[in-house]
């Protein structure tokens, strides 16, 4: 399940500044000698000043300051949403839940109250209730892209993958320009791995904005996964433009170099990879293996003791050096590699290691039948 933020600031900006005058606020002007001034009542007078509170975080003022405007009305509709936002900040989740009930109740029709309620049923885990929320606030509104996210979301947390799918595409259908309704859709097809729709949307992404170093590392990976090697390399190439100090997108761009079969240049940035994080136990035996690929077994071998100088039970750095012997033909010094590799006791090597044992013993005897082959055609 993907974790994601509902933003709120349209929601405090709405009912904090935009909509201040209350249905009981009198709208009556008052004559004085220089010009009509509109007479400001006393809740409202309350209801600004906790609006500026809350403008400011004040969350102790502004809800001092809320209360008073619902002691002197208590249908004000703007307070009771203005305490839910404060109280769900405060994590006082039932209480938050509690106001923005109330601030539905007065204002059935508004699509924002019910948005805000959903929020809160997020927050306190009650999915089903945020749903309906939701659905409710898009039936009000149903061209705004927000709704459409949060109620992504809410079939995101029910498990309900295809509609949150659909839920988001259609918050970016509604605002193509919006990198964050763009990107909220590129991840959850991401985490779902439905990589090529993914790689269509991050590319979607990258157009609004090219510069964006989390996409374009991204889109090599996605790449990779995909076996498209040949653009997982230029989208590497490009994130180590912007990072050439990042060890971990050195490493990226070797394995895709190596998966295109230009073993050198995987080498080149492998290496270029342990020079930066050189305590990185698993760079040594990884590029000690594409040295093996390029068939530089002196230069896996050593690169192998390397590695084994930084943890001595690296069963990976043992593996690569045993390799490298078996391609010299060295096999009785290849399986006391491989043994030494099995007494690391690493799960993610010891089948392997067993398996090359019995490799390098079959060719130990395929070795001496030749011999013997050799010895009978010469008698």
């Amino acid at each position: 399940m993907r974790v994601r933020t509902v933003l709120a600031g349209f929601f405090v900006m709405l009912v904090a500044l935009s909509g201040c005058v209350s249905q009981q606020a009198s709208q009556q002007p008052v004559a004085t000698p220089k010009k009509e001034e509109p007479q400001i009542s006393e809740v409202d007078k309350h209801y600004y000043l906790g609006a500026e509170y809350l403008r400011n975080e004040m969350y102790g003022d502004a809800t001092r300051e809320f209360k008073k405007v619902l002691e002197l009305d208590p249908n004000y509709q703007k307070a009771y949403a203005n305490l839910g936002f404060i109280y769900l900040q405060q994590g006082r989740l039932d209480e938050s839940i509690q106001m923005y009930k109330k601030s539905v109740e007065l204002a059935p029709n508004d699509a924002e109250a019910h948005a805000a309620l959903g929020w809160a049923y997020m927050a306190d885990g009650k999915f089903g209730k945020a749903l309906d929320e939701y659905q409710t606030a898009i039936r009000l509104e149903p061209d705004k892209p927000d709704f459409f996210l949060n109620l992504g979301a809410a079939y995101d947390k029910q498990g309900r993958l295809a509609e949150a799918i659909e839920a988001d595409r259609k918050a970016v259908e509604l605002d193509p320009n919006n990198l964050k309704n763009v990107l909220t859709l590129a991840n959850i097809l991401y985490e779902n791995n439905l990589y090529v729709d993914a790689i269509s949307v991050y590319s979607h992404a990258l157009r609004l904005d090219p510069e964006q170093f989390s996409v374009i590392k991204t889109l090599g990976f996605l790449n990779l996964k995909v076996e498209n090697f040949a653009a997982a390399v230029d989208f590497y190439e490009r994130a180590v433009a912007k990072r050439p100090d990042d060890a971990q997108i050195r490493y990226w761009l070797a394995a895709a170099y190596d998966k295109l079969g230009k073993t050198d240049k995987a080498i080149e940035h492998m290496q270029k990879a342990l020079d930066l994080d050189p305590q990185n136990k698993d760079l040594y035996w990884l590029l000690g293996d594409l040295y093996n690929k390029a068939k530089r077994y002196s230069e896996a071998i050593a690169i192998a003791k390397k590695g084994l100088e930084i943890d001595p039970l690296n069963a990976g750095s043992y593996c690569v050096w045993g390799k490298a012997l078996e391609k010299m033909e060295r096999y009785e010094e290849a399986i006391d590699r491989f043994q030494k590799a099995v007494n690391c006791h690493d799960p993610n090597w010891t089948p392997y290691a067993k398996k090359e044992i019995e490799r390098q013993q079959k060719l130990i005897e395929i070795r001496e039948l030749k011999k013997q082959q050799q010895e009978l055609e010469g008698e």
